[in-house]
């Protein structure tokens, strides 16, 4: 299983737990930076042994973890929780840094981003598609170039502490 679908499956683990549904489901998954939608959320439960089988394993004190090792236990290997370094490895002369493809350093800025979740008005949102599209750019790239050209904007403006 792919770790980002672990981790969409532990945060439906977790609304389960939450006894969330429906939108409240949605909006905390959300907020973990998944996009789920409530019939992907549904998709996943199914995949998961149903919203029931879920719950009992909750009500018998499973982990989120040990709910997906039960479900998935033919996968056990690739759901297995990240090593905890011991003392020695934290404070080690030669630490075991990885290495970086040297084809990615000339590329390091690109990746030093934030994924951030927007609520907007749906006429506002296919505003924002209409204009990407114009402009021949992503909606992404698009809202980048807004927020910056109105923070220059702001700061321009702000008077000095002096004045």
């Amino acid at each position: 299983m792919v770790k980002q679908a672990q981790q969409k499956q532990e945060r439906v683990i977790e609304a389960v737990r939450c006894n969330l549904e429906g939108d409240d489901a949605v909006d905390f998954i959300r907020q973990s930076g998944f996009a789920m939608t409530t019939a992907g959320i549904a998709r996943h439960l199914r995949k998961l042994g149903g919203r029931g089988n879920i719950v009992a394993l909750i009500e018998a004190g499973h982990s989120n973890l040990e709910i997906l090792h039960t479900i998935y236990a033919d996968v056990d290997a690739e759901l297995e929780a990240a090593h905890k370094p011991s003392q020695q490895d934290l404070f080690s002369e030669n630490p075991a840094a990885p290495k970086v493809p040297d084809n990615l350093l000339m590329h390091q800025d690109l990746f030093q981003s934030t994924k951030i979740t927007l609520k907007i008005p749906n006429d506002l949102h296919e505003a924002l598609r209409v204009a990407a599209k114009v402009e021949n750019t992503t909606q992404s790239q698009l809202i980048v170039d807004i927020l910056t050209r109105a923070l220059s904007r702001m700061t321009m403006e702000m008077p000095s502490e002096g004045e």
